[in-house]
């Protein structure tokens, strides 16, 4: 069983394939970021460009806008598999013990 599967595994069967692909991708992404963080604490956030009449200019350093969304993304599609797994548990199985002494339980 993969880690997403894991994660998933509460969840009701007719929603689960979506939601196991859902909690790959957030892995993955999870991964990138991890892989990434060393690099962008070195990136600066601007880069000194030439533009086409020779002046130099300060510009958003794409690396850095593509980490900014890859966050953005993940956080979001985090905060997705969340609601997921919150609203689509499938009802635990209460035990016929736990059930049976629910209703023999005596008042004190």
């Amino acid at each position: 069983m993969t880690q997403a599967e894991k994660i998933c595994a509460n969840v009701s069967k007719d929603i689960r394939p979506q939601a196991v692909t859902l909690a790959n991708a957030v892995l993955a992404m999870q991964k990138k970021i991890d892989q990434q963080i060393p690099i962008y604490e070195q990136m600066p956030l601007a880069q000194q460009v030439t533009v086409g009449t020779g002046e130099k200019m300060l510009r958003q350093n794409p690396a850095v806008q593509e980490f900014r969304a890859t966050v953005r993304d993940y956080a979001a599609a985090l905060n997705n598999l969340q609601d997921i797994l919150e609203e689509n548990n499938a009802p635990t199985k209460v035990s016929e013990m736990s059930e049976l002494r629910k209703k023999f339980k005596v008042a004190k």
